[in-house]
């Protein structure tokens, strides 16, 4: 077999692999599956997120698309919800990993800590997701996650 040949067999096979892992971590999104609630409204229990914690969830739409969000509670109490994808890297649909209190792009690697995650850096912005809070419950209407569709 020709040098050559075998140089491009062997490249192939790394962009090959490398395509397989990145494939794999995209899809190992550890989120919680919630499904619809009453009257198109998703509803949790804010009391179960403490502070400076955040969770992963998802939501199948109608047309079978997993639409993924993350809803996080500040040190100031608030509670915060984002879309699983941020404004730059959403393209590659990897979305964050949730850890020691941050949320950190699967992209680019940018770290965001919980009270400052909708300010974002540079291009690379958590993309906001609409909630309303009453009391000890978070809501979220499933027409502003469908809004999303486009990110996943």
């Amino acid at each position: 077999m020709k040098p050559m040949r075998l140089f491009k067999i062997v490249i192939a096979a790394v962009a090959l692999a490398t395509s397989a892992v990145l494939l794999w971590s995209a899809s190992g999104s550890d989120c919680r599956m919630v499904v619809s609630g009453a009257s198109g409204v998703l509803q949790f229990d804010s009391a179960s997120l403490p502070a400076g914690q955040a969770q992963s969830y998802c939501y199948t739409d109608d047309a079978g698309r997993k639409l993924r969000f993350i809803l996080a509670r500040g040190s100031d109490g608030q509670v915060r919800s984002v879309f699983d994808a941020c404004r730059q890297c959403y393209v590659y649909h990897r979305g964050f990993r949730v850890a020691a209190g941050e949320l950190i792009c699967r992209v680019c690697g940018n770290h965001y800590p919980i009270d400052h995650m909708m300010t974002g850096k540079a291009s690379c912005v958590p993309e906001n997701l609409p909630h309303q809070e009453f009391g000890q419950s978070v809501r979220i209407k499933i027409s502003d996650l469908k809004s999303g569709r486009a990110l996943f």
